[in-house]
């Protein structure tokens, strides 16, 4: 991960938090409107109905070990076009960090969602006795048969926005250098990674314009700050709705005195200042950065005071560690190890024990 000096925003999404944003149908929506079809309402939300995806996967028994069936889609829905006649299965696997075999992984979801589609056929086939004899007999599929169509979506929200790993199976496999002329023959699978450098926040109807436009400076505090000065008057008045998704995805407190403003008369029409929550953000970052920087110093002048003979009760005195620290401390940089650790109430220095 690149290294960040300024401060910045520690993103939090868990799981489990991601699932329940993406539950709503709008935001799911949105997710697909706005990352693939630029914001055109391609999917709507009242098109949406959701699928336990991590139930069903283990009832068609597709992995005897059924241990990937938990991680079967964050979230799934299906979506019916033109009353029923067209439907697509939607789904979308949340990533904080790059998994350097999510090619395979998707292709594994999207191949189980398939597999399943046909044994549901093959099974209401033989029971309505709709196969004639020959092929479609031995496989449980008519001719005519047709499948639906899964569309799977990676949606990275990790702190680190670059994600470095595979995008194809293709960028998985090693090909022998006889064999690079002819890896068209080969099978391909690629992801459609969904993160705030591959989409147009613009696109984004819900807080997912908000949240993408963020996530893109959150390691940059001076991209922050003029992001927060250009748009003062939209972060500092943004809808209860928008901010609370916000906060889904990144380390940022409401404003309490927010959740109780309302403007006009329009129920549910709150408003929140997130100016002042990223900004305070910015602080505790800028103070856990101090922090952090004060006790590296520390840790340098121990190490110091060890390599020159310092007790342990004396490098706590001049940097005002505690002596217990210092004493763990030592006991790792001891060419021993923490064999010759002292307990708090020991005088001796690690120097001294030897």
């Amino acid at each position: 991960m690149t290294e960040r000096p300024n401060a910045h925003a520690v993103l939090k999404a868990h799981d489990a938090e991601v699932y329940e944003a993406l539950a709503a149908p709008e935001v799911f929506a949105d997710l697909f409107n706005g990352s693939l079809f630029a914001g055109t309402q391609v999917i709507r939300p009242e098109m949406l109905s959701q699928i336990n995806e991590k139930a069903l996967a283990g009832e068609e028994g597709l992995d005897k070990r059924r241990l990937i069936t938990y991680r079967i889609r964050d979230s799934s829905r299906s979506c019916g076009f033109s009353e029923g006649l067209l439907q697509v299965m939607l789904g979308v696997e949340g990533q904080r960090m790059a998994d350097y075999g999510m090619p395979v992984r998707m292709l594994m979801y999207d191949a189980i969602a398939y597999a399943r589609q046909v044994k549901a056929l093959s099974k209401r086939n033989r029971r309505e006795k709709r196969l004639r004899r020959g092929a479609e007999f031995l496989s449980g599929i008519k001719k005519e048969d047709r499948l639906i169509p899964v569309l799977s979506l990676v949606f990275y929200y990790g702190e680190d926005q670059d994600w470095d790993g595979a995008l194809s199976l293709h960028d998985m496999l090693e090909f022998p250098e006889e064999l690079k002329a002819y890896q068209k023959y080969f099978s391909d699978y690629r992801i459609n990674l969904v993160s705030s450098r591959t989409v147009n926040s613009g696109s984004f109807h819900t807080g997912l314009r908000e949240v993408f436009e963020l996530l893109k400076v959150m390691g940059d505090k001076e991209g922050l700050q003029r992001l927060l000065e250009e748009q003062r008057e939209h972060y500092s008045r943004l809808d209860l709705e928008r901010g609370e998704l916000i906060a889904c995805f990144l380390d940022i407190k409401l404003p309490a005195m927010g959740r109780g403003t309302q403007t006009g008369k329009a129920k549910g029409k709150e408003k929140v200042d997130m100016c002042t929550a990223i900004q305070e953000l910015i602080r505790e970052g800028e103070e856990k950065g101090e922090r952090k920087g004060k006790r590296k110093m520390a840790e340098n002048v121990l190490k110091e005071l060890f390599n020159r003979g310092f007790s342990a009760e004396e490098g706590a005195a001049v940097t005002c560690l505690e002596l217990r620290e210092v004493q763990i401390l030592f006991a790792q940089w001891h060419p021993g190890g923490g064999d010759s650790l002292t307990s708090a109430g020991d005088s001796m220095s690690c120097h001294e024990q030897i």
